[in-house]
């Protein structure tokens, strides 16, 4: 197995609608040791303003907001994330879903999709945000006070985007983001001959798996991993000194989720982490993997995570290191620009 494999990412919706909340989870975790953090949209504030506000008060953690892929307008989207990585200086990336139901689709006028469709229209979402962040090249900012130039409209360029259910021309309405491209994370039906890819200028960085079991989920797991990064996904309900993960579990009134449940003690769950480290470790690839949790209960179960999860693990090999940004985080190659590339 090799060192300084895992990531790891907090989700915070259970925070409350308060962004102060949320900051303060961000920083506690932080500060605690988790490579990321994740929000949705909570009724008051979407995803994206959240992150933004938690990105403002926080230094090296990332944010990564869940952002629907079919319903959502391609352009405003891209802005909107370009923007959070110059708020966080390259700390943003992106969770990619598709929530292919009639709500969604009657907000913006539109049908649900047939399920075939959906991995060729989130290709197109993807490409349209990967060519939006490459339209002004890197040095395309001059602000040239003598002549009164704020920009080299040379160094922009037209995304010409033409999806099956959508256009774009471009170019984007903000500078390009300070990593390029943002790391993008999808979940793996999309990844279709027809769909998305693991490659840069058109394609998701990081293959999401999920599972019914925790057994399946490895296996899933360690057969993504040999094309590129993976994505798991986890409930977790903790053991405390007083209780268990499992009654808690059991107690929940509310309707589980589809993700696979981890119930169990602090070293059954750093157990699991090291088994999925060792199924998903490639020594000819180092881009690393990511371990997102979701606490069934975020006052409880976020709490046994950082002060006694991350503490143990920072003693293990497992962990790896923060990077200046999230691309590096996850140890993906520099994004050029294709439009400088090309010229």
């Amino acid at each position: 197995m090799s060192e300084y494999s895992l990531l790891l990412a907090l989700n915070l919706d259970g925070a409350g609608n308060d962004p102060n909340d949320s900051a303060l989870a961000a920083l506690r975790a932080e500060s605690a040791g988790f490579h990321g953090v994740s929000f949705s949209s909570d009724g008051l504030l979407d995803s994206v303003q959240r992150a933004s506000f938690v990105a403002a008060k926080t230094q090296r953690i990332a944010v990564l907001p869940v952002i629907d892929a079919l319903f959502s307008e391609p352009f405003h989207t891209a802005t909107q994330l370009a923007s959070l990585d110059i708020i966080s200086h390259g700390r943003a990336g992106w969770i990619l879903e598709t929530q292919n139901d009639s709500v969604q689709a009657d907000a913006v006028g539109r049908s649900i999709l047939p399920e075939d469709q959906l991995s060729t229209e989130a290709a197109d979402v993807v490409t349209t945000h990967r060519r939006l962040w490459d339209s002004w090249e890197d040095d395309a900012v001059i602000r040239d006070e003598a002549t009164g130039r704020y920009l080299d409209a040379t160094k922009l360029h037209y995304a010409d985007v033409e999806g099956k259910n959508f256009s774009v021309k471009g170019p984007a309405i903000t500078p390009r983001p300070p990593q390029g491209q943002l790391p993008i994370i999808a979940p793996v039906p999309l990844f279709t001959p027809d769909g998305l890819q693991h490659c840069r200028l058109n394609g998701a960085d990081v293959v999401k798996v999920n599972a019914a079991n925790l057994d399946e989920l490895l296996a899933k797991a360690q057969t993504a991993s040999s094309k590129g990064a993976v994505a798991i996904e986890l409930d977790v309900y903790l053991d405390t000194a007083g209780d268990t993960g499992a009654r808690r579990a059991a107690e929940q009134s509310v309707q589980r989720t589809p993700r696979a449940e981890f119930i169990g003690s602090v070293d059954e769950l750093i157990s699991f982490l090291k088994k999925f480290a060792e199924a998903t470790a490639n020594p000819e690839d180092q881009r690393r993997h990511l371990v997102h949790l979701h606490p069934g209960e975020l006052r409880i179960d976020a709490s046994v995570l950082l002060d006694e999860v991350l503490p143990k693990l920072k003693h293990s090999n497992l962990l790896a290191p923060i990077g200046d940004t999230l691309r590096e985080t996850f140890a993906l190659p520099v994004a050029k620009n294709r439009f400088q590339e090309a010229s």
